[in-house]
């Protein structure tokens, strides 16, 4: 068994922007240990080597630190996840408009 101390946590239901067909969040080493679990919808998951895993409610997905993180859908998408370490705010800023489109 694995366990880890939760430091940030999250949730979310995301829907593609109504401009774009698909979101991504762009790949970026995890910062520790990671879970994540998905609600509803359905969704991907790539892997460091460029292969991709179609997931979909109930699946669960875990990170260690230093795996790749990158994941996306073609429609709606939620999730609950759990970290052990934070990413810098800096680093999510930066990944905000992938997730939620361009601004208007």
């Amino acid at each position: 068994m694995r366990t880890f101390k939760v430091k940030a946590h999250g949730h979310g239901e995301v829907r593609a922007h109504p401009a774009m067909t698909a979101f991504q969040i762009a790949g970026y080493r995890a910062p520790g240990p990671g879970v994540m679990v998905v609600q509803e919808g359905a969704g991907w998951v790539r892997r460091q080597d460029g292969s991709r895993e179609d997931i979909s409610a109930t699946s669960v997905v875990m990170w260690d630190t230093g795996d790749w993180v990158e994941y996306g859908s073609d429609g709606m998408f939620k999730t609950r996840d759990y970290w052990a370490a934070t990413v810098p705010e800096q680093e999510w800023q930066s990944r905000a408009p992938e997730v939620s489109g361009p601004s208007s």
